[in-house]
């Protein structure tokens, strides 16, 4: 089992790719937050790709990822497998990097996945994240 090492903000975290059971299984959980954004095609954006989000979906989908990969802040010695322990980690302050964490995990276990579903709709990370930017960018001028 090799681990991944990652550094986000000032701390270090571990985490693991799942075996390919637990990553259909999350797999499915996921698809059911991505489809209203995905069945948009290239009209998607990041509030259609957010829309399945509820205040379940930590619980449900994204602790039981993290604690698949066996995520571990290794700076303070801490698994990030319950919400005690994020928040041993993490403060309001530093929530940007929690989410950070996580999409450092779901990149680790399922980019290959998600380049796949992208190429279904003409797309490629590389614009994915170029429209991202754009939006955020439209989102700061619009505030």
């Amino acid at each position: 089992m090799e681990r991944y090492n990652f550094v986000i903000g000032e701390k270090e975290f571990s985490a693991i790719k799942v075996n390919a059971f637990s990553a259909a299984r999350h797999l499915v959980k996921l698809k059911t937050l991505l489809d209203k954004g995905l069945a948009q095609g290239t009209e998607a954006n990041a509030i259609a790709l957010l829309s399945g989000v509820d205040e379940k979906t930590l619980e449900t989908v994204i602790m039981p990822i993290l604690r698949d990969a066996l995520v571990t802040c290794t700076t303070d010695n801490v698994k990030l497998d319950n919400e005690q322990n994020v928040n041993r980690v993490f403060t309001a302050d530093t929530l940007f990097d929690f989410f950070d964490v996580i999409w450092e995990v779901l990149k680790l276990n399922f980019a290959p996945f998600f380049t796949r579903v992208l190429n279904l709709f003409g797309l490629n990370p590389g614009d994915l994240t170029d429209r991202v930017n754009m939006l955020a960018a439209k989102d700061q001028m619009g505030n």
